[in-house]
């Protein structure tokens, strides 16, 4: 009888105009974050850890890693940034959003699965994804993602027990992050 712990990483703050890379405070705040899940969570011995294969999420998960796990990691495309509906201010067309759904849900799928034994998985990804995720979790509305926030390099672990059922055991959290590095 297995449980699935799930640690999502918030990416670290990042330059728009450098093409998604980190800034040099997005650097310390994942460094700081590795280092909190090694001392913190260390016990729970990681089992995968995983990124969007977008740059900002990709360099905060090479820095995380080498703190918690000799693990390589592994470069999911299921976990790229999406619009999930229609939020005021971004003109994304109905077909991209639905794209983003869909991909968004197959994440679910695949990341949130019932396991036979214990596994502790870390997703380094996107705030839009994280607040989708969570909304799926909870089984409220996937359009209420727009109502919640994600701060770069926060914390949200979700708990998938062998019969299924799903717990969020803690959203957002930033407590391991010193607040100059709180953004």
């Amino acid at each position: 009888m297995g449980t699935r712990h799930v640690l999502l990483v918030r990416h670290g703050q990042y330059d728009v105009d450098s093409g998604g890379s980190l800034t040099e405070l997005g650097r310390e705040q994942a460094a700081v974050t590795g280092k909190w899940i090694a001392q913190n969570l260390g016990a729970l011995r990681v089992s995968a850890i995983y990124s969007s294969t977008l740059p900002r999420a990709k360099e905060t998960a090479d820095i995380i890693a080498p703190n918690v796990t000799r693990r390589a990691v592994k470069r999911a495309a299921l976990l790229r940034e999406g619009m999930y509906s229609k939020v005021k201010g971004y003109d994304v067309p109905a077909s991209e959003r639905e794209e983003d759904r869909a991909r968004a849900d197959l994440a679910w799928a695949r990341f949130f699965k019932t396991t036979r034994a214990d596994r502790f998985e870390i997703l380094v990804c996107h705030g839009n994804l994280i607040r989708y995720l969570v909304c799926h979790a909870l089984e409220v509305p996937g359009a209420r993602w727009t109502r919640m926030n994600s701060n770069h390099c926060a914390l949200t672990r979700v708990l998938v027990r062998d019969t299924g059922a799903v717990r969020v055991v803690s959203y957002n959290e930033t407590a391991h992050l010193p607040s100059r590095l709180i953004t």
